[in-house]
């Protein structure tokens, strides 16, 4: 049997990372953003007996996240098993789009799927994917997020219920662009001079934030931040500049890309005049899930306690 799991991408609209905690359930990000229907797609075959191991399929490049998420996972079995991963991602890697998260979470969903260890529950199942990403800097948050769907704020850093997280849900389209140039969160988190900007300029936003998230809010905080941040590259002004007209558009943090909404037709013309791919997506409202294989007693909850 093969199981498969979809994880959504996710999309940060403003953020700061305080001091890393003891352990990664403490440790994160606090922030807003958004889940969107375009992420990652795992499929695991299981093989008992024959030793203890990853192996990719063709076209599946192995990252040390999603190893190190699955290798985690693995560890908890009492017996032999080799998994087959197979992995789709939807949108770029490294463009702020929450794919090293998605592939990571899903990856180990559909082991669950196979394997059945941690029977389906998605805060432990958050937890191994959320590890790998602070242990390679890839993300402080994404999975936090992805393991609910929707709007979010996150108000306290770390996984629930050390962490805190409100959300909301929203229906509709959302448009993303992006530059080809992929902007890796890693070089961000390790200098000390730019977390102490992201906080200056995030702080004072979150503190003012409403008690539920909305998208006009997440739009309007989030570039007020790229902002003050001075994180806006000029592809993301030409970008944001060819989509203002028609709506209102921000930057995707940490990425030289963006989300907007209004007139999306407009923009996408406006975007293809200037060679800038995009795609228009919508807001996913679902976490992270099974989506073939597995037991009823293995499919993920919808919401983490």
């Amino acid at each position: 049997m093969t199981s498969e799991a979809f994880c959504p991408g996710h999309i940060t609209a403003l953020f700061y990372a305080p001091p890393r905690a003891r352990d990664a359930a403490r440790t994160g990000s606090r922030g807003a953003g958004l889940c969107i229907d375009r992420g990652a797609r795992a499929r695991v075959r299981a093989q008992r007996g024959r030793g203890w191991g990853i192996s990719p399929g063709d076209g599946t490049r192995l990252a040390p996240v999603v190893a190190t998420a699955l290798g985690n996972y693995l560890v908890l079995a009492k017996e032999e098993a080799w998994l087959h991963l197979d992995l789709e991602l939807e949108l770029p890697v490294g463009e702020g789009f929450g794919m090293s998260g998605a592939m990571a979470l899903a990856s180990v969903i559909a082991a669950d799927g196979e394997l059945g260890l941690l029977k389906g529950d998605m805060g432990r199942l958050a937890a191994l994917a959320h590890a790998a990403e602070v242990e390679f800097r890839t993300g402080l948050g994404d999975v936090v997020c992805q393991a609910r769907g929707g709007l979010d704020i996150r108000k306290r850093p770390g996984l629930p219920p050390r962490g805190e997280v409100a959300t909301a849900r929203h229906e509709g389209e959302v448009l993303v662009a992006w530059s080809g140039r992929p902007l890796h969160t890693a070089t961000v988190l390790g200098d000390r001079e730019a977390r102490a900007r992201l906080e200056a300029a995030a702080l004072p936003l979150l503190e003012r934030a409403p008690a539920a998230p909305t998208m006009d809010w997440l739009l309007k905080a989030g570039w007020a931040f790229s902002q003050a941040a001075g994180l806006a590259s000029p592809e993301v002004m030409s970008m944001v500049q060819a989509c203002s007209p028609f709506g209102c558009a921000s930057q995707v943090m940490l990425g030289n890309s963006i989300f907007a909404v209004g007139d999306l037709a407009s923009m996408s013309e406006a975007l293809t005049a200037l060679g800038w791919p995009h795609e228009v997506v919508r807001v996913d409202n679902a976490p992270a899930r099974l989506l073939r294989g597995g037991s009823q007693r293995s499919r993920p909850k919808r919401r983490p306690a």
